[in-house]
């Protein structure tokens, strides 16, 4: 034993050191994990559940899975539908802007139909609404760029096919190339598009009152209607006056406007005398009734031209102009205008002539007027502004 001991004594002494190790390690791990164990309770004052307490399976209990959990959230549709609003982890439509190629929410082009233009979020430029395409007109034939217009209608006026957006205007005459391609006109000739007046919708139809003037009474005690005098409220520097006038005798001014007397009459049926006065330098029969607010016979008419997001101001019996010297000149004059329906007829004017041209009926701004007319308005985003376009000039 003893020759053993001396023989392996360093064998022995280097186990037996292993041994003492591997028992001092398992011990500090032990210690460790104890320590983790009690901060972990200190920290989030974990009690100790009650004694009939039962452990839940969250994994293998059906309703607890996913599927059971979201199935009510997954019956509720949304409250409105929205571009930018989708459900979890699906990405809204997005669109390339037609000038600076910025991805965008397609929401900023607006719908088919609308009456304005909408506006790029990254460039903040205007952007003309979705053009509806007839895939019928394509038949068959090639479209490389997908703008719904033919290449051969393309390469015809040497466009660029690969990028080439239907919405554009090659030309700046206010039309796109859906709009002039449907038309048969030149998209490269700004003389070469359809009628202004095709874009041109009613706004509002008014009619507009005298202010201050008032017919007071009739003096028709006088044999001769030459004799009969009225008696009108006037406003005169600010100031209300009365003015005392005859027919064909004289004229009177209120509010800057003058006027004299064509005719004095009295109602058959309520015996009421109406006095029929017009503006100086104009053929009108203006009627007037005591105590009642006079109207200008000729109401006021305002458009809305969808090309240009522009408004314009006009009368029945006036003229206006559409177009430009560059784009070509449209003249129109108002035939009449009807206050309920808001339905406007105007007609083409030729100087030089008094030949009358061609009439239009103009409707109302409205989404089904433009789906049925075929035409594509601008967006409704925009506020209205005045007829300081080079577009819409009032003569």
């Amino acid at each position: 034993m003893k020759k053993f001991l001396h023989a392996h004594y360093e064998k022995i002494i280097l186990a037996a050191l292993l041994i003492i190790f591997t028992a001092m390690l398992y011990y500090q791990l032990m210690f460790i994990q104890r320590a983790q164990n009690l901060e972990v309770d200190t920290a989030f004052n974990i009690v100790e559940p009650p004694s009939d307490y039962q452990p839940v399976d969250f994994a293998g209990d059906k309703k607890f899975r996913m599927a059971t959990v979201f199935s009510e959230w997954n019956k509720v549709e949304p409250s409105e539908s929205s571009p930018t609003k989708t459900q979890l982890m699906a990405p809204y439509p997005m669109a390339e802007c037609v000038y600076c190629h910025a991805l965008i929410p397609s929401i900023s082009y607006p719908a088919i139909g609308e009456t304005r233009n909408g506006k790029c979020p990254a460039c903040g430029k205007a952007l003309a609404p979705r053009v509806k395409v007839e895939t019928d007109e394509l038949a068959g034939k090639a479209d490389l760029n997908a703008n719904g217009i033919p290449d051969e209608w393309e390469k015809q006026y040497s466009l660029a096919r690969e990028n080439t957006p239907a919405d554009s205007d090659q030309d700046v005459d206010g039309f796109t190339l859906m709009q002039e391609y449907k038309a048969k006109t030149d998209p490269t000739d700004p003389l070469s598009h359809p009628k202004y007046i095709t874009q041109l919708y009613v706004s509002a139809v008014s009619r507009q009152r005298f202010n201050g003037l008032e017919l007071v009474s009739v003096d028709t005690t006088k044999s001769d209607k030459k004799d009969w005098t009225a008696t009108f409220n006037v406003i005169r520097n600010n100031n209300r006056r009365s003015a005392f006038v005859q027919i064909n005798a004289s004229t009177f001014t209120s509010s800057n406007v003058s006027f004299s007397v064509v005719d004095i009459e009295v109602d058959d049926k309520t015996q009421e005398p109406i006095v029929y006065i017009q503006r100086v330098g104009k053929i009108e029969r203006i009627p007037c009734r005591p105590k009642q607010p006079v109207y200008d016979p000729s109401p006021r008419v305002r458009f809305l031209n969808a090309l240009y997001d522009r408004n314009l101001t006009s009368s029945v019996g006036a003229s206006f102009t559409l177009g430009s010297d560059k784009t070509g000149k449209e003249v129109y004059r108002v035939v009449s205008a009807d206050p309920t329906t808001k339905e406007v007829v105007v007609e083409t004017v030729t100087e030089g002539t008094d030949v009358p041209g061609e009439t239009f009926k103009i409707l109302p701004v409205a989404k089904e007027t433009a789906n049925s007319a075929g035409k594509t308005p601008a967006s409704t985003t925009a506020k209205p502004k005045d007829d300081s376009s080079p577009f819409l000039q009032r003569q």
